[in-house]
C-alpha cells in the first residue's frame, strides 16, 4: 500500500523529465504526474529529453522506448554516461528479451509495460522517492557527525559534551532528538530477532497555543509533556525521543509481544495524558492538553507502520489507533493464540509433513515433485491438513518458524532417500541466515549422496538485502549438485536484476500471472517476456498455479519448459 500523503512529501520539491512522442499520452500522464511533483517537463523524442536534460538536471526521468530522432534507450545511455545514478524508469510496449537485456545492461532498473497501469508506476516513483528520502536522512546525520569529528579532534572531552547536547539531544527538553531515533530505530531494525514496540505522540493543537499564547507558552507544553513521558518509562524499559515540534517516541526492543502487558501500558499513558495540564501564568489559566497516538508492535516497518497508526487515528478523530494487532480485538488475538497451539502441538506430535505436487514438462509427463508444507490434525479418524497461510504467519511472529522449517526439510531429506524421484524444497532467506540448521543440511546431503535430486527454491523477494550471503550459500548447495529456483517470480516488483545475481537453473513464474495468462494482455505479455529472457540466458521456466488446458496450450506455445497445477495434480500426501 503506498502512502500518498509520503509521496507527495518526498516530491513535493522534485522535478521529473517525461519523454513521449505520442501527444495524447503525453498529456494525460503529465496531468497524473503534476499532482505529485513541482516540476514536470515534456519532451516529444529522445534527443529533445537529452538537450533539455543537460539544461535542468532532473530528480527522475520517465521515457517510452520508441521514438524518431532517438530512442529512449539511446537517450538513456548518454545520461547515464553523464550522471551514472540518474532515476529512469522506461516504459514501453516491447517485452522481447533483447531489450530487457539491454536495459539491465545499460544500468536501468525499472521498468513498466504500456498501457501504462498508473498504480504500478506510483509504485515504482514511491520506491525511487523512498530511497532518494532515507539516503537524504542518512546523508544528512552523516554530514552532522562528519562537522563535530572535525570539532572534536580539537577537544575531543569539551566536543563529546556538545555531540551529547546538541546532535543527539534536544534543546529544549533534554531527551534524545530525532538523530538518536534514527540510529535507535535502523539498530533495532537489523535485528530480526526480536519485535519493536513503537509509539509516536503528536500534542493535539500545538500551533493554536503557540498562535493564542505565545511560542513560551507551547515551549512550556513540550517540556511539561517529555516530563510526563519520563515519569511513564521511569520503571519501564522505553526509550523517549523528540521528533519534531510536535511529535514525541516511545520506543521499547522485546524478544516476544506480551499482549497484556502493553494492553496495561497503553491504557496507563491514555490516563496520564487524559489528566495532564499545563499553567500558563502569562494568561492565568490551567490548559488541558491533549495527544494522538499512533503505535506498531511487530518486526519490520516499525515506523511506517506507527506513523500509518497516528495517521488513521487522526483522520478517524481517534485519541490512538493501533496498527494491525489491534489490543483490544479478541476475536484476533483468540485466533493467533489458537493456530500458536496447533503449531506447539504439530512439533510436539512430529505433525508438520510434507505433501508432494507433480511438475510436468510439455508432453504431461512428471519430471519431479515440489515438497509443499502442511499441518496434519486427525479428527475422528480422518486425516486433516491446514496450508501455510493459515498458520505461516503466526509461526514466524511466535518465532516457532525455525521449528517447523527444520521438521519439514528434515522430512523431505527423508523422503529422498526412500525413492528415485527429484525434489524441490522451498528456503526463505531467514532459513538461509540460519547458519546452523545450513550446515546440518549440507552435511545430510553429503552423507546421503542425494545433491543430484534436490532443488532448492528461494522465493524472488525484492526485500533480500545482504546478497553476498545469498550467493555464498547457493554455491555451497551447487558444490552438492543441487540446483537453484528462483520461486514466485513476478509476484510483486519482478527484478530481473535477481536473475542475474542469482543466476538459477530455473525460474517458476508466480501463479498470479499464470492464472490470468488466457485473459489478461499485460499477464501474457509479462509472461513471455520472463520466459524469454531465461530462454536467452540458458535458464529453464516453470509455470505454477496451470488451472486448465487452455492455459497449459497458451503456455505451451510460449514454450514454457515445465508445469504445475491442479490442471495435472493436487498436491499428494503420498507417492
Amino acid at each position: 500500500m503506498i502512502d500518498l500523503i509520503k509521496l507527495k512529501e518526498y516530491t513535493k520539491d522534485m522535478s521529473v523529465l517525461y519523454v513521449e512522442d505520442d501527444k495524447i499520452i503525453r498529456a494525460e500522464i503529465h496531468d497524473y504526474l503534476i499532482r505529485f511533483f513541482s516540476v514536470v517537463d515534456l519532451a516529444d523524442d529522445g534527443k529533445d529529453g537529452l538537450e533539455k536534460y543537460r539544461k535542468i538536471k532532473y530528480d527522475l526521468i520517465i521515457s517510452d522506448i520508441e521514438m524518431p530522432n532517438m530512442d529512449g534507450i539511446e537517450m538513456s545511455k548518454s545520461i547515464l554516461k553523464e550522471v551514472p545514478y540518474q532515476s529512469i524508469i522506461i516504459i514501453s510496449a516491447y517485452n522481447d528479451s533483447e531489450y530487457l537485456l539491454e536495459l539491465i545492461n545499460s544500468g536501468i532498473e525499472y521498468y513498466v509495460l504500456k498501457p501504462v497501469n498508473t498504480k504500478l508506476l506510483l509504485k515504482v516513483i514511491y520506491r525511487i522517492f523512498e530511497t532518494k528520502h532515507n539516503d537524504k536522512i542518512i546523508q544528512l546525520h552523516n554530514e552532522s557527525i562528519k562537522e563535530q569529528n572535525i570539532i572534536l579532534e580539537k577537544n575531543l572531552k569539551e566536543k563529546s559534551e556538545i555531540i551529547e547536547q546538541h546532535v543527539y539531544k534536544d534543546n529544549l527538553t533534554g531527551i534524545d532528538n530525532l538523530y538518536a531515533f534514527m540510529n535507535n530505530i535502523k539498530e533495532y531494525s537489523q535485528n530480526k530477532s526480536n519485535f519493536t514496540v513503537l509509539m509516536l505522540l503528536d500534542i493535539d493543537n500545538l500551533k493554536n497555543i503557540n498562535d493564542l499564547y505565545g511560542t513560551d507558552a507551547g515551549n512550556k507544553v513540550l517540556v511539561g509533556f517529555s516530563e510526563l513521558l519520563k515519569i511513564f518509562a521511569q520503571d519501564k524499559s522505553y526509550k523517549i525521543f523528540r521528533l519534531n515540534s510536535d511529535q514525541f517516541a516511545l520506543l521499547d526492543q522485546v524478544a516476544y509481544i506480551d499482549t497484556e502487558k502493553y494492553e496495561i501500558e497503553f491504557v496507563e499513558i491514555q490516563k496520564q495524558i487524559k489528566a495532564f495540564k499545563v499553567y500558563l501564568s502569562e494568561a492565568d489559566k490551567e490548559l488541558n492538553v491533549n495527544a494522538t497516538i499512533g503505535m506498531s508492535l511487530g518486526q519490520e516497518y516499525s515506523l511506517e507502520h506507527a506513523d500509518m497508526a497516528l495517521n488513521n487515528a487522526k483522520y478517524n478523530h481517534k485519541t490512538y489507533a493501533v496498527y494491525n494487532t489491534q489490543l483490544d480485538n479478541t476475536e484476533e488475538m483468540q485466533l493467533a493464540i489458537k493456530w500458536q497451539h496447533k503449531i506447539i502441538n504439530a512439533l510436539e506430535n512430529n505433525s508438520i509433513v510434507p505433501v508432494f505436487q507433480p511438475i510436468v514438462d510439455n508432453k504431461g509427463i512428471i519430471v519431479k515433485y515440489e515438497a509443499l508444507m502442511r499441518i496434519e490434525e486427525i479428527e475422528d479418524g480422518k486425516e486433516k491438513l491446514f496450508l501455510p497461510e493459515d498458520f505461516l504467519e503466526i509461526a514466524i511472529k511466535s518465532k516457532y518458524y525455525d521449528s517447523i522449517s527444520s521438521m519439514m526439510i528434515h522430512k523431505v531429506l527423508d523422503c529422498i532417500q526412500t525413492n528415485e524421484h527429484t525434489f524441490s524444497i522451498n528456503l526463505t532467506f531467514s532459513d538461509i541466515k540460519n547458519k546452523t540448521f545450513m550446515e546440518t543440511i549440507h552435511k545430510r546431503i553429503v552423507k546421503e549422496k542425494i545433491g543430484n535430486r534436490l532443488i532448492v527454491e528461494i522465493i524472488e523477494n525484492e526485500n533480500i538485502k545482504d546478497y553476498p550471503l545469498l550467493t555464498e550459500s547457493l554455491k555451497k548447495f551447487r558444490q552438492l549438485g543441487v540446483k537453484i529456483a528462483i520461486d514466485d517470480f513476478g509476484s510483486s516488483y519482478a527484478n530481473f536484476i535477481h536473475i542475474m545475481e542469482i543466476f538459477p537453473e530455473y525460474v517458476k513464474i508466480d501463479g498470479t500471472l499464470i492464472k490470468n495468462v488466457d485473459t489478461d494482455p499485460r499477464s501474457f505479455i509479462l509472461t513471455k517476456a520472463i520466459t524469454n529472457f531465461c530462454h536467452e540466458l540458458g535458464i529453464k521456466v516453470i509455470a505454477e498455479y496451470v488451472h486448465s488446458e487452455n492455459i497449459y496450450e497458451i503456455l505451451k506455445k510460449m514454450e514454457v519448459d515445465q508445469y504445475q497445477g491442479f490442471y495435472f495434480s493436487e498436491p499428494l500426501r503420498n507417492i
